[in-house]
């Protein structure tokens, strides 16, 4: 109990350390809910307020913590826990990334806790476009580039993305701009072509609508890279800064 309440009292302050600095406060990890081994009627009736708390919030997390008792069968309130989790998904269409469930140790008692933990960053500030992120784009399949196998295994599309999408959902009125760079050599409208896919991947694995996000060809760089911007409402969309290529100086006419 102490671990965790340390974990989230850490995560609270370098959130509030962070806001102070930034400007606007940050909503915090904070708890929603507590309860005891109670029946599962009761149980399901404080799950759908913890749903209607994750949909007014779509930017945010839910966690359920439980607490097993030693040597009373303490795997049984996990297993309860898991499947609050599956309620929330299946009957009240709560996308499963957006649900945890932890197994906080041992207590005198058998106990649950639920959680809600805010990702949205504190976007309403800024007036102009802004970059979210940037990197150097491979295909995350290890047999389509030569990086090491283990390494391509720790993301995949969806959380590769994640977290640009979650910044998007924590304000309906601001758009997202994926701008793409080809590598040098490569094939004509290859920036555009690798834009529109990123794009593609963005609205299908993180259910963002695919109006809100605008798929930019930025041109070509030395190696194929990709931005993703935020773009506050009225707002123009920020400019591609392809890499120009030195110009030749224009030879002297001989006399």
């Amino acid at each position: 109990m102490k671990k965790l309440l340390l974990s989230f009292a850490l995560v609270a302050f370098l959130c509030l350390t962070a806001a102070a600095q930034a400007g606007p406060p940050v909503q915090v990890p904070r708890p929603f809910d507590e309860m005891g081994d109670i029946l599962i009627s009761y149980w399901l009736a404080r799950a759908d307020n913890f749903a209607i708390e994750l949909m007014n919030n779509p930017a945010a997390k839910g966690y359920i913590v439980a607490y097993g008792v030693p040597n009373k069968l303490p795997g049984w309130p996990f297993r309860r826990a898991s499947q609050i989790k599956g309620y929330l998904v299946k009957s009240r269409g709560i996308d499963a990334e957006r649900v945890g469930v932890v197994y906080g140790g041992y207590r005198d008692e058998v106990m649950y806790q639920l959680w809600i933990v805010h990702f949205a960053a504190a976007l309403s500030r800024e007036k102009t476009p802004f970059p979210f992120d940037q990197f150097g784009w491979f295909p995350l399949s290890p047999a389509e580039t030569d990086i090491e196998d283990g390494y391509i295994g720790y993301l995949d599309e969806r959380g590769r993305y994640e977290g640009f999408a979650l910044a998007l959902r924590s304000d309906p009125s601001l758009r997202g701009c994926v701008i793409a760079y080809a590598a040098r050599g490569n094939r004509r409208g290859t920036d555009r072509r690798l834009a529109a896919r990123i794009k593609s991947t963005i609205v299908t694995t993180n259910a963002i609508g695919a109006e809100r996000v605008v798929a930019l060809g930025g041109g070509s760089r030395p190696g194929k890279t990709v931005e993703l911007w935020i773009v506050p409402p009225g707002s123009p969309l920020p400019k591609p800064t392809p890499t120009r290529r030195p110009t030749r100086p224009a030879h002297r006419k001989k006399r």
